[in-house]
């Protein structure tokens, strides 16, 4: 008889919130439902047909090569596509049940509900103060200088930036170490009180340490927030999120559990991937 071998797969370390938890249990309408989505960047077709529900309050990764659409696909949650000059996007997005493309959206409103880190931290040449007061500046979010100050100081502490910070608010952001002014930009995109938090590749050009941290803050942060994640790091994927999509060439190739996407994929370019046959 045959002996079927595998190849072997990444180790999915133990997570810390194994079993427990059932607040954190998803409830049966998703928090974003995608349905044949389709995205162009002129005449080159990025996204595929994409179909996909998130949960709430889980956190999702986006895994894949480099060029397989990942990326777009995470800036189609909140229209940052849109200001890419010949783009053009069919299909259906829905937050809550509302379709984010559909003629009149508020687009200021979505990003609102739809925050953002990017790859590479991007502080402004402000304080840090300032640097998280800024969204709450530009939309009047607050109607007192007690209430901005309560809001900035709740999302550093969100951020868990708080104890490092407090005592150098008017300091520049730029002082700051390269963890330190990711999680500054957490912050700011959680000041504003988001509902849904888009990363992409946010601890990329960190540290192991700095890295660390902000993997512990992604773990916090989903008992608040709906997180998406893209990430090159399979072993990162493995330990923060919930659920992986697997991306290549602009299709979904597979979304499962995590712990079942690391050790038994449904499909065996899922698992080529993941062990390092390509990429």
């Amino acid at each position: 008889m045959a002996v079927q071998t595998m190849a072997p797969r990444v180790d999915v370390p133990e997570r810390r919130d194994a079993p427990s938890a059932p607040s954190e249990t998803p409830s049966t309408q998703p928090k974003i439902s995608v349905r044949d989505l389709d995205f162009f960047y002129g005449r080159t077709q990025a996204l595929h047909n994409i179909v996909l529900d998130i949960p709430e309050r889980v956190v999702m990764a986006c895994i894949g090569p480099s060029g397989c659409g990942k990326s777009t696909f995470l800036r189609t949650l909140n229209r940052m596509n849109d200001v890419i000059p010949a783009t053009r996007v069919s299909g259906k997005v829905t937050i809550d049940d509302n379709d984010i493309y559909a003629p009149g959206t508020d687009v200021v409103a979505l990003r609102r509900k739809v925050g953002m880190v990017f790859q590479k931290s991007n502080p402004f040449p402000k304080s840090i103060f300032e640097n998280v007061a800024y969204g709450l500046r530009i939309n009047r979010i607050t109607s007192s200088k007690n209430e901005l100050a309560g809001r900035v100081e709740q999302a550093l502490q969100d951020a868990a930036l708080w104890n490092e910070v407090k005592d150098r608010l008017k300091m520049s952001a730029l002082s700051l170490s390269g963890g330190q002014q990711q999680r500054l930009c957490i912050a700011r995109a959680l000041a504003i009180r988001p509902q849904i938090l888009l990363m992409d590749e946010p601890a990329s050009a960190l540290d192991p340490i700095a890295t660390s941290k902000i993997e512990e803050l992604i773990f916090d942060l989903k008992k608040q927030y709906t997180i998406v994640i893209v990430t090159h790091n399979m072993q990162q994927a493995a330990r923060v999120s919930d659920t992986t999509a697997f991306f290549l060439l602009g299709k979904l190739i597979e979304v499962n559990a995590t712990e079942k996407m690391f050790t038994a994929p449904n499909e065996k370019v899922t698992e080529d991937y993941i062990t390092g046959r390509f990429g």
